[in-house]
């Protein structure tokens, strides 16, 4: 390739050279004057090109070393809360604040966008600088296809469709489906991470971007063959009524994927409870959306379920929530005493928030024990459950330690069919072992 350029490169002067003194000094004069202009358009080309692939690397290595301290952080945090638990249990719902993006993919698809826009610009320059020398081409616009019939306001106005027309079309249309495939990789990488925004809503601005681009692009590319608005608004009418009846839930799925995207009641990241599901958002697509449970078990809700019915977000504007410890102590207990060892036991806790303050009321007189309730609110979702376990087992040691009783149920039993003598001689274990007795302590 490098030999072919440098003796293009030698020979163009002594061809042109040669036309001058053919006698086509005129011809000569114009085939220069456009080649050195088309030297400085690829020259242009060029050198944006490197500087905005020199962008796209730096972005890249910025998107990935962010993504890199951010996983630090959390893998410290998490140390610190597995750290404070006394033992191990049932792990926390993973609630991801920032879900990462994979670099490597949105950088390939940032180049490659790049390389196409680059490849398309210096067609386009290069055509508008060769295209009074190449009157041939315009062959295309003498084919007419079809004609179209355009209303305005002084009437109706008939155009014709020629093959050139359709050729635009066609490169319209592949240049739509690129950009809207590969722009919002673009936008995530280079613009978006500049901007202090959270990850729900770059994702929402990534795909209500590409639904534009397509929107836009689909819009330019049938005009140019005739397909305004005044002929489709009819097509449009009758699939309205045929989606009605045979796609009326698809179509809803649809409208209420972009109402999701607009209004963002949820977001991806957030964990959320809708129906029995409790899960983290992980993808919101055009039909449903996707949740991952505790399980790791992904389930996907249709988009309408989260409009028309009732969603339980637990992060859309905060993370801190509240936690209700149900504790009871035996009748005969210092219920002030056990409230203090409650309260006490609540602020020693690292991952208990300090405002709103913890509190410790009691609720009432049971069937067997005085009920107390711990209420303290925690900083994190994923914090919840280690909390609980580290409250229950702090609460447990201090009441053994303060003499508390937290006691069991009480049932009453009562023996019939038996003698006086027979009744006062029953053992009550034997009674447990036919199923009479219910719980752990008698009375006779």
């Amino acid at each position: 390739t490098r030999h072919l350029w440098y003796w293009a490169l030698i020979a163009t002067p002594l061809v042109l050279a040669g036309i001058a003194m053919a006698g086509y000094a005129v011809s000569a004069g114009e085939l220069q004057a456009r080649m050195i202009t088309s030297g400085w358009v690829l020259l242009a080309i060029i050198i944006a090109f490197q500087i905005a692939m020199r962008g796209v690397v730096v972005a890249g290595r910025q998107a990935a070393w962010r993504q890199a301290e951010s996983r630090r952080l959390k893998q410290r945090e998490e140390a610190l809360a597995n750290a404070a638990a006394d033992t191990g249990g049932e792990g926390a719902p993973v609630l991801p604040d920032d879900p990462d993006i994979d670099v490597v993919t949105v950088s390939q698809q940032t180049r490659g966008l790049l390389r196409a826009a680059s490849a398309v610009l210096l067609v386009l320059l290069l055509w508008g600088t060769w295209s009074g020398l190449i009157p041939a081409l315009g062959i295309f616009n003498d084919i007419v296809l079809w004609s179209s019939v355009t209303t305005t306001a002084s009437g109706q106005v008939v155009g014709a469709i020629t093959l050139g027309h359709v050729l635009l079309s066609v490169v319209l249309l592949g240049l739509t489906f690129f950009a809207a495939r590969n722009l919002p990789g673009f936008l995530e990488v280079v613009v978006l991470h500049r901007f202090d925004i959270d990850a729900g809503t770059r994702y929402a601005y990534v795909t209500i971007t590409r639904y534009g681009i397509l929107a836009i692009g689909l819009l330019f590319a049938f005009s140019h063959i005739g397909a305004d608005w005044s002929k489709l608004q009819w097509i449009i009418a009758a699939l309205g009524v045929g989606l009605g009846f045979g796609l009326q839930e698809i179509v809803a799925n649809f409208v209420s994927g972009i109402i999701i995207l607009f209004e963002r009641p949820v977001r991806v990241g957030d964990l959320i409870t809708i129906g029995d599901t409790v899960g983290t958002v992980s993808r919101i697509k055009i039909r449903a959306i996707t949740i991952t449970d505790p399980d790791n078990f992904e389930v996907l809700v249709p988009n309408k379920a989260f409009i028309t019915g009732t969603v339980k977000n637990w992060s859309l504007t905060s993370q801190i929530t509240r936690l209700v410890i149900k504790v009871g102590v035996a009748y005969g207990s210092d219920v002030a005493r056990a409230q203090q060892i409650m309260l006490d036991v609540a602020e020693a806790n690292e991952q208990v928030l300090e405002t709103p303050a913890p509190i410790v009321l009691f609720l009432g007189f049971g069937d067997s024990s005085l009920d107390l309730e711990l209420r303290v609110f925690v900083g994190r979702i994923d914090h919840r459950l280690s909390t609980v376990n580290n409250l229950h087992l702090a609460i447990d040691k201090a009441f053994r330690e303060a003499g508390i009783e937290i006691p069991f149920p009480q049932r009453d039993v009562h023996l019939h069919g038996l003698a006086p003598d027979e009744s006062n001689k029953a053992d009550p274990t034997d009674a447990s072992e036919s199923g009479t007795v219910t719980g752990s302590k008698y009375s006779k």
